[in-house]
């Protein structure tokens, strides 16, 4: 982080996948990944790669992780910060 506090590294590392960028951005509420697919106009296994990238570096997190289905993702404060960088 610099001293205007925007992480670069968690910025490009969004900015270099494009699918990462899209399903991040299309996060403005909570929503499975179906819904993020269909709206981001992506697979759901592409989408599925992208979320799981983005909640191993603390962008995105599962807010019911204990359901086995329909798992609602939704961004969080530091994915929040990184959108409004974008």
């Amino acid at each position: 982080m610099n001293k205007r506090g925007i992480d670069y590294k968690t910025l490009s590392f969004v900015l270099r996948g494009k699918r990462r960028k899209v399903v991040l951005l299309c996060l403005d509420k909570p929503k499975i990944p179906k819904q993020t697919a269909f709206e981001c106009k992506l697979s759901t296994s592409n989408v599925a790669r992208a979320l799981k990238e983005l909640v191993g570096r603390g962008l995105v997190k599962c807010i019911n992780p204990k359901d086995r289905a329909f798992k609602f993702y939704e961004s969080t404060k530091k994915g929040e910060k990184i959108k409004g960088q974008l």
